[in-house]
């Protein structure tokens, strides 16, 4: 979870992607930029507004802090010889989503819990599929990318 500009981008991706190195890209070359977890995040939505809250466990990079923002945009990364970014459709955007979450597939109640909020989310922030390298061009124009969706 990276807090920018009072709000959070969130990175999600298998591990080994480069969701830290992106984290740590834009600590270093934006200013104000803040890693909040290194790890997961909680979400949840208030009154139609998606947030993301950073919990206790924080993963190999020892950064977690208790802090809660409106989430801006969640990027699924991948790796790219080249920076290519997309929007997501809300289909693509679940399934990609879903596959990332924690929940207990045996439980409908669960699951269902986690459609909602996941249906919810994607009906009110944007989700990316980025393709990137692990450089500051990455934050370049995933900024870029961003600024242009407000």
């Amino acid at each position: 979870m990276l807090a920018y500009k009072g709000k959070a981008i969130l990175f999600t991706a298998p591990s080994g992607t480069g969701k830290s190195t992106q984290a740590e890209l834009w600590r270093v070359h934006r200013p104000g930029a803040e890693i909040v977890n290194g790890d997961r995040s909680v979400l949840s939505c208030d009154g139609g507004q998606p947030y993301a809250h950073g919990i206790p466990l924080c993963g190999t990079s020892g950064i977690t802090k208790n802090r809660s923002m409106p989430v801006r945009a969640i990027i699924v990364l991948r790796q790219g010889p080249e920076n290519r970014i997309r929007r997501l459709g809300a289909r693509e955007a679940f399934t990609m989503l879903f596959s990332e979450c924690s929940v207990a597939l045996w439980s409908r109640e669960d699951t269902g819990t986690v459609t909602d909020l996941l249906i919810g989310i994607i009906s009110s922030v944007p989700v990316y599929l980025y393709a990137c390298r692990p450089d500051a061009s990455a934050v370049d124009d995933l900024e870029a990318a961003l600024d242009l969706a407000q």
